[in-house]
């Protein structure tokens, strides 16, 4: 993905472990260009979130999560077997597990001579799988509150509070996030069409959505 361009709808195996570790936009964006596992323990700066409402979740436990929702088939992995022909979604089965081969992730048989045995390389999943199955702690009240309005479609507010959490996370990692960026995440996390999500963007205080206030803005809320 290019800075300030659309997210990508696809995560590699090395960003979905960042997501369960962080719940991070900003932090899975920084991992975008790492292949392995191993390079991951050299990013700096990943902080496992930390919240009441769950225990947090270190890399080395990412990778078995990630597996077992896998198993579990709460999310797809593609992948070509043996790094050769189409990407092709792979059966989840037991006795298969994570690890760098080639300078990649790859999931094949726990064995010492792995590349002697079917793997799978060139791995991705579909990025709204891991957010539905891990969700951010803004996304887990959201999505409470919804279940409390018997489902109802977001408010105005709501999209917004959502847009401006994502912002601050990219700030903090001294990211850009471009308009495309924030309409995208809010897209894919309340399922609305880019037209809802773009009229609550503009409909919002220019402050609101990352720049300064207009001029007439400031002079009408100090008053005559």
């Amino acid at each position: 993905m290019m800075e300030g361009g659309p997210p990508s709808p696809w995560w590699s195996v090395p960003q979905a472990l960042v997501w369960i570790v962080t719940r991070s936009e900003s932090q899975v964006l920084r991992a975008a260009s790492l292949r392995t596992t191993a390079s991951l323990r050299r990013l700096t700066g990943l902080r496992a979130l930390s919240v009441p409402e769950e225990p947090p979740v270190t890399l080395a436990a990412a990778a078995d999560e990630l597996a077992q929702a896998w198993k579990a088939r709460h999310l797809v992995l593609y992948g070509r077997e043996s790094g050769m022909g189409p990407s092709r979604s792979v059966r989840g089965r037991s006795g298969l597990c994570f690890r760098d081969h080639r300078g990649e992730v790859c999931l094949g048989d726990r064995t010492l001579y792995f590349d002697t045995r079917r793997f799978w390389s060139n791995l991705s999943l579909r990025a709204d799988d891991c957010r539905r199955r891990w969700p951010s702690p803004v996304n887990q009240t959201l999505r409470t509150s919804w279940r409390l309005t018997a489902a109802r479609r977001p408010t105005d507010r709501e999209v917004l509070a959502l847009i401006e959490q994502t912002q601050k996370e990219f700030r903090a990692e001294r990211k850009k996030a471009g308009r495309d960026v924030l309409l995208m995440v809010a897209m894919n996390h309340f399922g609305l069409p880019r037209k809802v999500v773009l009229d609550v963007w503009n409909s919002a205080p220019r402050d609101r959505k990352g720049g300064r206030p207009k001029k007439n803005e400031t002079r009408a809320q100090k008053g005559p």
